[in-house]
């Protein structure tokens, strides 16, 4: 019982890096001469934060489906639950700002 919560603590820890990571590389990608507070500030002014933090999730499917591959279930749970909550994130992104 302590494998499958370690497994889906891993699963879910690497559902949030892989996004985050997916996010800095677009910076670095875009940046040129901003700063990250300046990326961040030009991407609400242009009403594309919430566009891009969605697609940076999309790395997340990849994840997803090498732990099915692999038959770490508990793993892809972690990577879901993540995914999940970073939806959650985008869309109170998407209303609110």
């Amino acid at each position: 019982m302590l494998a499958i919560r370690k497994h889906r603590i891993l699963g879910a820890a690497i559902g949030l890096a892989v996004p985050v990571a997916a996010f800095f590389i677009s910076y670095l990608h875009y940046s040129g001469a901003f700063s990250l507070l300046e990326y961040l500030q030009f991407l609400t002014s242009h009403n594309v934060l919430s566009k891009v933090l969605s697609l940076c999730v999309v790395p997340n499917l990849v994840v997803f489906f090498v732990a099915i591959a692999f038959n770490r279930d508990s793993a892809a749970h972690g990577v879901l639950f993540s995914t999940m909550a970073l939806a959650m994130v985008v869309a109170v992104v998407y209303f609110l700002v």
